[in-house]
């Protein structure tokens, strides 16, 4: 889809986007577009990997200035840093949480005036899927959508044209719905910060893998006829969905989908009433799981949608509300350069 055409601006970025995996950096130019052979890509250690919370930031501060000096005679002396950033941050630069980088619990650094210092340029720092948001809103015309990722954990943002801000993300926890308790039960499953039942625990990529592994455990006869099982050789303490729920559910196994399912339906909930609560015109899905899953995630997800509203008013909308977002590995490397794009225009007063 041909992006939308966007306004020039007299400035220059450094673009970053810090994954729990990757670290990608990039040139944008005064159009808000990555310049040609800037792109640079590298793979994280991670408190996965047992490594200490400050190895991890010293490893991911090491390779932003690397990066910052190696472009240095390409870029203007006043063309800032703007950095997606996998967790919640605090409106501008403040990062508040990031369980998918250093693990949950783990001291916070200050990253923006550690490469301040480091870089001396100006350091902006955006929630990933922010960037996701501004990304998107260049390749679709609707006035006020929502961007929702479906991962390891979950996550969203609102696009409102109508609004200053573009992207409401003033509050740090603007579009934290994977945190919002949706089973009270104290044994429901743990969320990856450490609370229980949250819609993340439940409907993400990971939560589901934990739910189907559990499930193959209590449904022993059932596994045994999955794909899972027959086809994929998983046992119930080996399911991933890489290896078999996703390529089980894609041969329309029944019990892949049903796991699926029945993960699916509390989202399916929230959305809606995020829906009805904001008037959104549309709900983009991105994340590993859900663009692995495809087609079938999207019929599972429009099903339970519709399951859960039995409103007259909202019906009609209900089957072109969510669509699968054209989404690409760089995708948050771009919403970082539109968005550098928007502050030169702010700075500049246009």
């Amino acid at each position: 889809m041909p992006r939308l055409p966007q306004k020039d601006a007299p400035m220059s970025a450094i673009v970053i986007d810090l994954g729990g995996t990757h670290l990608r950096c990039a040139v944008s130019d005064e159009t808000g577009q990555i310049t040609p052979h800037s792109l640079q890509k590298e793979r994280l250690g991670s408190f996965i990997r047992k490594r200490s919370a400050n190895l991890v930031w010293d490893e991911i501060i090491s390779s932003l200035v690397n990066f910052t000096d190696r472009v240095r005679p390409r870029v203007s002396p006043q063309a800032p840093i703007v950095i997606s950033f996998p967790g919640p941050v605090k409106h501008p630069s403040t990062i508040l949480d990031a369980p998918t980088v250093i693990g949950a619990g783990a001291k916070m650094r200050d990253l923006a005036a550690e490469l301040n210092k480091l870089t001396g340029r100006k350091i902006y720092i955006i929630n990933d899927i922010s960037a996701a948001a501004w990304y998107f809103s260049g390749l679709v015309r609707a006035n006020r959508f929502m961007v929702v990722t479906i991962s390891s954990g979950i996550g969203s943002k609102i696009f409102d044209r109508a609004h200053p801000l573009g992207v409401l993300d003033d509050v740090p926890y603007a579009g934290e719905i994977g945190h919002a308790t949706i089973d009270p039960d104290p044994e429901a499953p743990q969320c990856d910060c450490g609370g229980k039942g949250h819609l993340g625990a439940i409907s993400s990529g990971r939560g589901v893998e934990r739910f189907a592994r559990r499930a193959a455990l209590q449904q022993p006869e059932l596994f045994a006829k999955s794909a899972c099982f027959t086809k994929l050789g998983a046992s119930p303490h080996t399911i991933t969905n890489e290896d078999h729920l996703v390529p089980a559910a894609k041969f329309f196994d029944p019990w892949a989908l049903s796991v699926i399912r029945e993960c699916t339906l509390p989202l399916s909930r929230m959305l809606l009433s995020l829906t009805l609560a904001v008037g959104l015109e549309k709900v983009i899905i991105i994340g590993g799981f859900a663009l692995a899953l495809g087609e079938v995630y999207l019929e599972i997800l429009q099903t339970a949608l519709a399951e859960s509203s039995d409103y007259q008013v909202v019906a009609p909308y209900l089957g072109e509300l969510i669509t699968m977002g054209d989404y690409k590995e760089e995708a948050c490397l771009e919403g970082a350069a539109i968005y550098a794009q928007r502050l030169a225009l702010l700075n500049s007063g246009k």
